[in-house]
Formats: structure tokens, C-alpha cells, sequence
């Protein structure tokens, strides 16, 4: 047996076995109670389509509580289809325009895979020797590399440095807020963002400024980034940060 074979089959093994401590690329949404999500629903500013969702809120929580949902993820369970959304709505009362706006609005708070070929400055290699070990998007690498032990190990099986590898848990990490894309992760990676949580800790105008100097410099094509558009990932990533410290006492 190979070195390398060796490494994958002791590292597989290894993270099986330690399956329950591993880190999750999205939140887990029973983590958020439907009263913070109510909170965070009303602080949000809203695109002119789900302005429904800042109307009667006390009321329409109040009936979503007494349905018995308790958390963020009750309501992604709850209402995860059309006829699901109808019986619903005929037993509370509450419009079904307005639980298709909510369960869209909750269902924002989990981040969605994507390839990892949308990072900007990746080579095009490296992209093709994880898909080969079966890492195609954020979601498995993330989950896969979240020590630096099991970086070192993948670095090992694919002959990927150890700071690339490295290079791409961040972007990845990043990847779980809400709004992130690839090249807005490669942004805020040059602009010295390497976290959710330095994300949420960075002051508005400070990042703005690096991330437009980062724009100007590369020509990354993320359009006009704004200061409603860093408050927005502020927020998000503080959701992130937040799950994950509730996560971590689990």
C-alpha cells in the first residue's frame, strides 16, 4: 500500500470517528428561536417584495408560537412545501403570500454549496485533483478540513500545498454568510477578512474602503459595493458567529 493510500484510508477513518465533533458549513437553524428570528426579521431593511414580512408582526409571531413553532428550523420544516404552506395557512389564519415571503426569508439563513471553481485565483489543477477525491464545492471541503490536522492530511493525499488548502477552508468559511459568493469571498479575503467572525467585527466604512481598494486593484467584478451591502454581510455573519458559538456548547 502507498504512503498517500495510507494517509486517505487512516484520515477517512478518522474523520468518521469524530463525526459528531465536525464542523458544519451551515447553521443549524433550530440554533435561532423564533423570537430572535423575529428580531432579526424586523431589523432587516427589506427588498420592496418582502415588506409583508414587517407588517402585524407581533400578531403573525404570536399565531406562528401558538402553532407551535418554536425555532428557524420548525419553520423550514414546517412549511418546506406548497401544500404544506395551504394547510398552514387554513389552520392559523395567516396569508399564504405572507408564509411563502417567511419560509424564503428563513430558508436565507443557510448557506448554499457552490463550486469551489468560483473562487477567483485557484488554479484550475488543484480544482480538478479535489473533485477527483470527491470535494467539488464549499460544502465538502469545509467539512472536511476544519483543523489544521486534517488540512495537513488533505494537503498530503493531493499534493496541494498546505497554505492553498488552507487558503480555500477561509474562502469556504467566509462562503457560509449569507450574500458571499466567490469573488465577494476573494474580496473580502484580500481585504484581510479570513472569517465570519472578523467579519462581524469590522467596522462598516474600514471595510468598504478595503474592499473597494481590493475592486480597483484586481478588477474583480462585484458591482458597486456599498455600505448597505457591508451592513448587510455584517449582519449575516453575526447570525453565523453566533450559531457557531451555540454549536460549539452543545
Amino acid at each position: 500500500m502507498t504512503r498517500s493510500r495510507w494517509i486517505l484510508l487512516t484520515s477517512l477513518c478518522y474523520w468518521d470517528c469524530n463525526r459528531e465533533a465536525m464542523k458544519h458549513y451551515s447553521i443549524d437553524p433550530s440554533l435561532i428561536s423564533l423570537d430572535e428570528f423575529r428580531i432579526l426579521t424586523a431589523g432587516r431593511r427589506m427588498l420592496p417584495g418582502r415588506l409583508l414580512l414587517q407588517e402585524k408582526m407581533d400578531e403573525r409571531f404570536g399565531l406562528l408560537q401558538r402553532s407551535g413553532m418554536e425555532t428557524l428550523g420548525d419553520i423550514l420544516r414546517v412549511l418546506n412545501s406548497k401544500t404544506k404552506i395551504h394547510t398552514f395557512a387554513l389552520r392559523t389564519g395567516l396569508p399564504e403570500d405572507y408564509l411563502v415571503l417567511l419560509m424564503r426569508e428563513a430558508g436565507s439563513y443557510v448557506a448554499k454549496p457552490f463550486p469551489l471553481s468560483s473562487f477567483p485565483g485557484i488554479p484550475f489543477e488543484y480544482m480538478e485533483i479535489l473533485k477527483s477525491k470527491g470535494i467539488k464545492n464549499t460544502k465538502n471541503l469545509f467539512e472536511q478540513v476544519w483543523t489544521e490536522q486534517r488540512q495537513g492530511e488533505l494537503s498530503a493525499i493531493t499534493g496541494i500545498p498546505v497554505y492553498r488548502i488552507k487558503e480555500l477552508y477561509t474562502l469556504c468559511d467566509l462562503s457560509r454568510i449569507t450574500g458571499v459568493g466567490g469573488i465577494f469571498a476573494r474580496v473580502l479575503y484580500e481585504a484581510g477578512i479570513h472569517s465570519p467572525e472578523s467579519f462581524a467585527n469590522t467596522d462598516t466604512n474600514t471595510l468598504l474602503k478595503s474592499c473597494q481598494a481590493v475592486i480597483k486593484k484586481y478588477g474583480y467584478a462585484v458591482g458597486n459595493l456599498g455600505e448597505e451591502d457591508m451592513n448587510y454581510g455584517i449582519n449575516y455573519a453575526s447570525v453565523v458567529v453566533a450559531c457557531d458559538h451555540k454549536s460549539d456548547k452543545k
